[in-house]
């Protein structure tokens, strides 16, 4: 869900804000003077867009889907041999 609100009501209900923002995958778009100017957006989701962004981390992905996948079962049975 994305929020709009402009830099005042940002700074007289900061807290609030940043309650509806945190832990969720929510961003509030701040403006000035009626256009977009921040965002403000929980740290653990900026991360995950930043990762998903990432060329490497995309290679890592598509070579993770390409392996074959193991039960626990086998991953335990692997690590007690």
């Amino acid at each position: 869900m994305t929020t709009i609100v402009n830099a005042t009501e940002l700074r007289d209900s900061f807290a609030s804000i940043a309650k509806k923002v945190r832990g969720h995958r929510n961003i509030a778009i701040v403006t000035k003077r009626g256009r977009p100017d921040l965002a403000l957006i929980d740290l653990n989701y900026l991360e995950d867009l930043l990762e998903a962004q990432d060329e490497d981390f995309q290679k890592t992905l598509e070579a993770a889907a390409r392996q074959k996948t193991v039960t626990l079962d086998e991953v335990f049975a692997d690590s007690n041999a």
